[in-house]
């Protein structure tokens, strides 16, 4: 409940030179104590006082290393929505999104975190097929206006036997997963 005593740990953040509660101390709800970070390292917003809240002090990073991330690593068949820039600081995120006919999987962020983007992300592979790859499976495409030679990842294509029936055990719906396709045979 609401009225259940908060209580602030007393640990002690690495990025810490000076903090102003002795360990024998316990810190209640609104409590506040001053601190300083170390050489190097920034306190978020410039704060100066901790405050001791339901989810622990605040700010959350007390401090936090200023140098923060480069540009982020590229997206194999993708890119970002933006022009990037040299230096991004913590907490900073890059929007990506995939080349055409690529599905993306994962969230299309990165985001700099303490010097390293995190973040997972891949863009999934279309499936292509030739008409010389129909013609060897004696294959067409089931509905004429499907003529098209790509599926997106995870897109099914539909085929029908140009003359014969499928091979025992070939499904003549198949689906496009990560570039790879198994066309069904006729014979």
């Amino acid at each position: 409940s609401n009225c259940d005593k908060v209580i602030c740990s007393n640990q002690r953040d690495p990025f810490l030179s000076y903090w102003g509660v002795y360990y024998w101390h316990q810190k209640k709800l609104g409590d506040t104590a001053s601190y300083t970070c170390k050489r190097g390292y920034k306190s978020t917003n410039g704060a100066t006082r901790a405050t001791c809240t339901r989810n622990g002090w605040t700010p959350k990073p007390l401090c936090h290393a200023p140098v923060d991330c480069g540009s982020p690593p590229p997206l194999e068949n993708g890119d970002t929505t933006e022009t990037l820039k040299y230096a991004y600081s913590h907490d900073e995120r890059v929007k990506f999104r995939c080349q055409n006919y690529y599905v993306m999987e994962g969230e299309p962020f990165k985001t700099c975190v303490n010097g390293e983007w995190r973040g997972d992300m891949k863009c999934l592979k279309p499936c292509t097929v030739n008409k010389n790859s129909l013609n060897n499976h004696n294959i067409r495409f089931k509905y004429t206006y499907m003529n098209k030679l790509y599926a997106e990842h995870n897109d099914e294509m539909h085929f029908a036997c140009k003359s014969g029936s499928p091979v025992a055990g070939n499904d003549m719906r198949v689906r496009c997963l990560d570039g790879e396709i198994r066309l069904p045979t006729c014979q």
